[in-house]
């Protein structure tokens, strides 16, 4: 289990970084849009897309390393009152829904990008095809599958 729970850190924190750099894109697509927009009178075209899109990759590959780091919303100051098998029952029950929502978002991730894919739907603008976004959201939901099946097998085996 320490080898998945490792390999499943180091991907999420590679993944980490391209959503990073997707953030960059943001950032630059933005700047080049504001700035050519106000002083060239000329706006950067298809520049919603661009940050849309690097939208989706910046946020999605992020969500496994956030996990990791614990920077995603936990309330446990009613769950730390309680006693420890009553803890343990529920730190299990939402590990195994948390996994059970991810998985089934990967499957309809999967089916959507697929539908996408065989559509052709494209951007209005740049003409960029979708389903390679939804093909990213997807994978970049398997380190928080593999996150949280790690997870629930830890709760499980908790012991005081």
């Amino acid at each position: 289990m320490e080898g998945l729970d490792k390999l499943t850190r180091n991907i999420s924190r590679y993944l980490e970084g391209i959503g990073a750099i997707f953030f960059l894109v943001m950032f630059f697509a933005n700047l080049v849009d504001v700035v050519g927009a106000k002083f060239f009178g000329w706006p950067l075209p298809g520049a919603l897309e661009i940050i849309s899109f690097a939208q989706v990759v910046a946020i999605s590959f992020a969500i496994a390393f956030g996990l990791y780091l614990g920077t995603h919303l936990k309330i446990e100051f009613i769950a730390d009152k309680l006693p420890f098998s009553i803890k343990k029952i529920l730190d299990t029950f939402v590990s195994l829904c948390c996994l059970t929502l991810f998985f089934i978002l990967f499957i309809y991730g999967l089916k959507y990008a697929k539908s996408l894919q065989i559509s052709g739907e494209m951007g209005s603008v740049l003409k960029l095809p979708l389903y390679p976004l939804a093909y990213a959201f997807a994978i970049s939901l398997v380190p928080v599958i593999l996150y949280y099946i790690i997870e629930l097998v830890k709760n499980v085996r908790m012991k005081r």
